[in-house]
């Protein structure tokens, strides 16, 4: 009796698995989904239609992309699309960068996986924190990176990127961030200075 259960529950995993790997088959063999699209309008009223990336196949299926930030220049002219390709594991999720320009030309940024993005006041310069590079666009797509480790913040005023690196001390110090500032567009260093407390989500602090 129990060898006929045993029997019997072998094969019903056998079809389980069978069914399974039949399904994933046939998704891979299925066309991918229709990126979605997300309107921009432009200086003048014009409206563009900025595609996200093309899904890509993985063993759970098609990973589709996002946006997850969207961030126009002090003037309007330009507009940073941030797309992430949402999975099961966040701390992976790769990340996109679009830029539009005021001609509606969508232009790939090279090198963009990155948390987060700000313009420079000027709009000539786009900056990303990535998880130990900051990352300069110009407004044609030319790239110029600095390794910063511990990045945390970004604030910047014009000619000055500000980036915050939280804290790695114990005792009187522990809440103290200390403050790199960046000539724009060379990335040299202007020198530092020291918060007394952490900067709150969109807090300026830079100076």
């Amino acid at each position: 009796m129990n060898r006929r259960a045993s029997s019997s529950g072998l094969f019903r995993r056998a079809v389980a698995t069978t069914l399974a790997l039949g399904a994933l088959a046939h998704a891979q063999t299925d066309a991918p989904p229709t990126p979605p699209t997300y309107p921009v309008t432009l200086v003048g009223g014009r409206v563009v239609s900025v595609s996200a990336p093309s899904p890509e196949w993985a063993d759970v299926g098609w990973m589709t992309w996002e946006l997850d930030q969207r961030q126009p220049s002090l003037d309007g002219r330009f507009h940073a699309l941030l797309f992430r390709q949402f999975s099961n594991n966040p701390k992976h999720d790769p990340i996109a960068v679009h830029l539009v320009k005021p001609d509606g030309r969508v232009l790939p940024l090279k090198n963009s996986d990155v948390f987060d993005v700000i313009w420079m006041p000027d709009g000539q310069y786009l900056l990303g924190r990535g998880g130990n590079t900051l990352r300069l666009w110009n407004t044609s797509g030319g790239l110029r990176t600095r390794v910063l480790d511990g990045m945390d913040r970004l604030d910047v005023i014009p000619g000055i990127a500000c980036v915050a690196t939280q804290p790695l001390v114990t005792g009187s110090d522990a809440n103290s961030w200390k403050v790199q500032r960046l000539h724009v567009p060379s990335l040299r260093p202007a020198g530092q200075f020291t918060l007394q407390r952490a900067p709150q989500d969109g807090q300026r602090f830079c100076r």
